[in-house]
């Protein structure tokens, strides 16, 4: 999806582009892959102008002012938000490893 080139031990690897940078467009790209059943809805997410630091700190109540009334709908999109949370937390937390690793070797 959305790629950054980090180098690391004179090679490079390729990384997604960490969530809390995602731009308005490329939120609206992971909705369309993660929420594809609620596809009608990706336009409230550009409307509020939904970045990925915005999009990190959703919640269901925010859900709901920003127009997503039917239950079912927005606890389907919650558990995709939190779904990319948790991968965003473990990825930054195998960083932290990796940086404490580097560290004290």
């Amino acid at each position: 999806m959305v790629e950054e080139t980090v180098k690391e031990s004179k090679s490079r690897v390729k990384r997604p582009k960490p969530v809390y940078l995602w731009t308005v467009a490329d939120v609206q790209k992971w909705f369309k892959r993660h929420c594809a059943e609620y596809i009608k809805y990706a336009e409230l997410f550009s409307k509020h102008e939904i970045t990925g630091r915005a999009l990190l700190r959703i919640n269901d109540n925010s859900l709901q002012r920003m127009g997503i009334t039917d239950n079912r709908d927005r606890e389907a999109i919650w558990r995709e938000i939190v779904k990319q949370r948790l991968k965003t937390d473990i990825m930054e937390i195998r960083d932290l490893e990796r940086m404490n690793s580097i560290y004290y070797s």
